[in-house]
């Protein structure tokens, strides 16, 4: 299980990183988009590719503003938190 996070900018090193938590491909892959998201300068254009229909599917249920759902209920909310978070920050 893994997910893998490449830059184009050949600026940007190489980075890797241990996902802590429940062990699952879902979570690799979602913790590759936080990583996107947070080594990519705001301004930058970005473009995240995923294959996994499990990850884009959990984030799918994220996409109304007024949605809350009871964090326990979320496999994986912490990492999807921080892409939440991560996403508002660039649309501000």
């Amino acid at each position: 299980m893994g997910a893998g996070v490449t830059w184009h900018d050949a600026a940007i090193p190489h980075r890797s990183e241990r996902v802590g938590g429940q062990h699952s491909s879902t979570r690799a892959e979602l913790a590759a988009v936080v990583m996107a998201l947070q080594g990519t300068p705001r301004a930058d254009d970005l473009a995240i590719l995923i294959d996994s229909a499990a990850a884009i599917q959990r984030l799918r249920c994220f996409r109304s503003h007024d949605f809350r759902s009871a964090e326990h209920k979320v496999k994986d909310h912490d990492i999807i938190h921080d892409i939440l978070l991560e996403l508002k920050l660039r649309s501000d």
